[in-house]
């Protein structure tokens, strides 16, 4: 399939989305993490920029010290890149960013739990770089298993 002249090959794309992972978020490095995204970033569709992104990056990473995300499936076309992804953590501290989340750990202590959560992320790239993401996320069954539900 043809790709427009801002995009890469999709082969390339996936493997920017895996450096991602692997470079910035499974090393808990929000700065690297953030490297990857353009100066003019959307998340949710929201522009917040590289700085924006960084002060996310650093609110999930100073809640879970221990963030991973593991890649189940990629799928790619043109400049998009789609994962389905397991996040894993222990919830050791509280989001630097209170909307980390959705905001449902604002306020919330450590409960030293494990999670595993399912997520799918949206990434639109440009010149190599990611112009938007946007996720979806299993958060009902974050706040069950780190016991802020009672699972009813």
């Amino acid at each position: 399939m043809a790709h427009s002249s801002n995009s890469l090959p999709v082969t390339e794309n996936k493997a920017l989305v895996r450096r991602l992972y692997a470079e910035g978020f499974n090393c808990q490095d929000a700065a690297a993490a953030a490297a990857f995204y353009v100066s003019d970033a959307r998340n949710h569709g929201r522009v917040v920029g590289r700085e924006g992104m960084q002060k996310v990056f650093e609110g999930l990473f100073s809640a879970f010290p221990d963030f991973n995300y593991r890649i189940e499936e990629e799928t790619a076309e043109d400049d998009r890149v789609v994962c389905k992804v397991t996040m894993t953590g222990t919830h050791l501290g509280r989001p630097t960013l209170p909307e980390v989340f959705s905001g449902m750990l604002a306020g919330v202590g450590p409960t030293g739990k494990k999670v595993q959560v399912l997520h799918f992320h949206s990434f639109r790239i440009v010149g190599g770089k990611f112009a938007e993401h946007a996720a979806v996320r299993d958060d009902l069954g974050m706040v069950r298993q780190l016991g802020l539900l009672d699972g009813r």
